[in-house]
């Protein structure tokens, strides 16, 4: 699903709801009270608008920063994809409805590009979860995207606040009427006729078993007894996570600004709060602390798994309020849900069967999601769920998904391990993680998704030098981050002309020395042997990236940032990004890496800089003292300590002796005279020559 959309919220995952708050809404729910609910669909999510009479859309914000994409691009974005007739057919079906519309009124709703209307696509040939009956579009708002809702909210005047606040407004008022103005419509695309929706009602069912409610009330009760029922979420979470902070033993002037990262993110922005900055000075397990809790998706999963108890009590609700509503888009509801259930069994089976050829990780996915599911009977609507505002007028959307939820996580893992090779009677679409599920009613953003400018630099550095230094500088004056990924060693390794392998773990060290101070630039080290293949993997499809960037204790690319691939405008360096588009997630925007590319430091004599040279430098570190100082910069005498030899001025002082040398390397010019002559190899015994400069280097040559 596309980048432009936010999250809407399960009742469990909104941190400024209070205990009390949440007893009071499924008592609502409960009793039918809920006026404005309506069905949540399990469909593709599209964006689209109406600028200087071109019809345009967009799947992320980078798409929306540049006007959105035109039909061409749409068309040529989605050719040979699972999902191009869905995306190309539902666009057309779209458009030929918006053309009825006059000029004028299209102006009216869509200001001139600056509001898209948000969408989603269902196609029965590509089905996701649910196999909905027909060829079906369904409009869910209207959002506004000028430059103040592009801009970074934490920037904006007061005034510029206030404007966004009244677009917004204006965005939600116009809904209704391109709503209506195309609700029923019908359009016949390739032989398929496509229906036009606006958001469709639920009438909640009555619980007339009390008990149902008594249960999740008793439940929530005492879950909240650590801080009491008119605390809020995020009062429990952070009591969690004091009391764990003080167990590991992390200081107090890092845990309050941590706290306000994993809490409250925007108030986190607007004071410059990042994880990378908060880990520096800390020892490691303590920045893995940090990173746990800190990093977007890891502190998601880490506030989840806090409040586990209470999202299961609510599920258990939700199932039992949503069994038996059928689907406005489902002919026949008891077919369908029967034809889930089946599927849901067999990709248990299926799971199970990985889990038992040594895949532990499906099985655990299974039982966790069965755990909170419990028998596959619940199972027993059509509908994915429902969305409502609450309270009405308030901006906030709520979501109950009940059984879809876990179906949804069990099904989609197994699609995406082969299940779906086994299926012959239908297409299926790349699936997507609930988890990661947009706004459907993006109309009700209280704020937009801002973006980020993130550059990649990988490579092997081995070891870094200014040039390296210069490039990543360069990326981080117009980046929000600047992530330097160091490649694993490959077989051979690249080593020193004394023989001594430059680690991954040295060039990391060395990194930080020339860039620590930056906030902006972050430095990991990769499992990949390839840079390329390591920048993919984190700028890969939503959904893939996470992990990678998570084992490396990195905040995962967000939906709807712009990637840089690093290189250098010199000696065709842009070449090796040739097929990029393939690999970066759909959701991401790739800036042309020729577009991107830098120029590159030189050398006082014009030459380039290279890790070759540094290394060759470094076989005579007194004779090549001041290229080394040029390479090195001002950290030349720590770098060279990382690298196992004596510093510059110790090496110096040890001049007096008639071997040329630091600590740590062997004597350049006499290996190369003990190769020029095989005889001049007999007469001389190196072992014993050997022997002595091991002393001489152990002990130091004044001793």
């Amino acid at each position: 699903m596309g980048g432009v959309a936010g999250h809407m919220a399960h009742l469990s995952e909104d941190l400024d709801l209070t205990f009390d708050e949440i007893v009071s809404i499924l008592q609502k729910v409960a009793s039918a009270d809920i006026q404005n609910a309506t069905e949540k669909v399990d469909g593709q999510n599209l964006f689209l608008t109406v600028a200087d009479g071109e019809i345009r859309t967009a799947r992320n914000n980078g798409d929306v920063k540049k006007g959105g994409m035109t039909t061409d691009e749409y068309i040529s974005k989605w050719k040979g994809h699972p999902a191009e007739n869905a995306f190309t057919n539902g666009f057309k079906a779209i458009s030929a409805a918006l053309r009825k519309l006059t000029p004028e009124v299209l102006e009216g709703i869509f200001s001139n590009g600056e509001r898209y209307v948000n969408m989603e696509i269902m196609y029965p040939a590509n089905p996701n979860i649910i196999s909905y009956s027909a060829p079906n579009i369904v409009l869910h708002g209207l959002q506004y995207f000028g430059s103040e809702a592009l801009a970074d909210y934490s920037e904006l005047s007061p005034e510029e606040k206030e404007e966004l606040k009244r677009q917004n407004s204006l965005a939600k008022e116009m809904f209704p009427k391109l709503s209506i103005a195309v609700d029923s419509s019908t359009q016949d695309v390739a032989s398929e006729l496509w229906t036009i929706n606006g958001p469709k009602a639920v009438a909640l069912n009555k619980l007339a078993d009390g008990s149902v409610l008594e249960e999740v009330t008793s439940k929530i009760q005492s879950f909240s007894a650590p801080v009491g029922m008119g605390a809020t979420l995020g009062d429990y979470v952070s009591l969690v996570v004091r009391k764990y902070a003080e167990q590991v033993g992390l200081p107090e002037n890092i845990l309050e600004p941590l706290l306000v990262l994993m809490l409250d993110p925007d108030e986190a922005k607007s004071r410059g709060i990042k994880v990378v900055p908060l880990k520096k000075g800390l020892p490691k397990e303590l920045q893995s602390v940090v990173s746990k809790l800190g990093s977007k998706t890891n502190s998601r999963k880490y506030i989840a798994s806090v409040l586990k108890p209470l999202e299961i009590a609510i599920s258990d609700f939700a199932i039992e309020v949503l069994r038996g509503i059928k689907s406005f888009f489902v002919d026949e509801h008891d077919e369908e849900v029967q034809r889930m259930r089946d599927e849901l069994q067999q990709a248990i089976v299926h799971l199970k069967a990985l889990q038992s050829s040594g895949d532990e990780k499906m099985g655990e996915l299974v039982d966790k999601q069965l755990a909170k599911l419990g028998k596959i009977e619940n199972l027993a609507s059509s509908l994915e769920g429902v969305v409502f505002e609450y309270p009405p007028g308030s901006n906030k959307i709520y979501k109950l998904t009940g059984a879809f939820a876990m179906s949804n996580q069990i099904i989609g893992r197994a699609r995406r391990s082969g299940m779906a090779e086994e299926m012959d009677d239908e297409v299926v679409l790349e699936f997507e993680d609930e988890t990661l599920d947009p706004v459907i009613d993006a109309e009700f953003e209280d704020e937009p998704t801002q973006n980020e400018t993130v550059a990649i630099v990988p490579g092997a550095f081995k070891p870094p030098h200014m040039g390296h230094v210069n490039m990543v500088e360069q990326y981080a004056q117009n980046a929000d981050r600047v992530i330097v990924l160091i490649s694993a060693p490959t077989k051979g390794g690249r080593k020193l002309p004394n023989g001594r392998e430059i680690t991954a773990e040295d060039a990391k060290n060395i990194w930080d020395l020339h860039v620590g101070a930056n906030p902006k630039i972050e430095v990991y080290q990769s499992s990949h042997a390839s840079p390329i293949n390591a920048a993919y993997e984190i700028s890969g499809r939503a959904g893939e990236r996470e992990v990678p960037a998570e084992n490396m204790g990195m905040e995962p690319i967000l939906p709807g940032s712009a990637v840089i691939l690093g290189a250098s405008s010199k000696d065709n360096d842009t070449e090796r990004w040739t097929g990029a588009k393939k690999y970066v997630g759909d959701d991401l925007t790739l800036i042309d890496p020729q577009q991107s590319a830098v120029t590159p430091l030189a050398r006082d004599n014009g030459e380039a800089f290279s890790a070759t040279s540094m290394r060759e430098l470094l076989g005579d570190i007194l004779a090549n003292r001041e290229e080394l100082k040029e390479f090195a910069g001002p950290n030349v005498d720590k770098i060279l300590r990382i690298l196992g030899f004596e510093a510059l001025e110790e090496t110096t002082s040890m001049q007096g002796g008639s071997i040329s040398m630091s600590a740590g390397a062997a004597p350049c010019e006499k290996k190369k005279k003990r190769k020029k002559s095989k005889k001049q190899q007999e007469n001389i015994d190196i072992t014993l020559v050997d022997d002595v400069i091991r002393l001489i280097m152990e002990r130091g040559i004044s001793q």
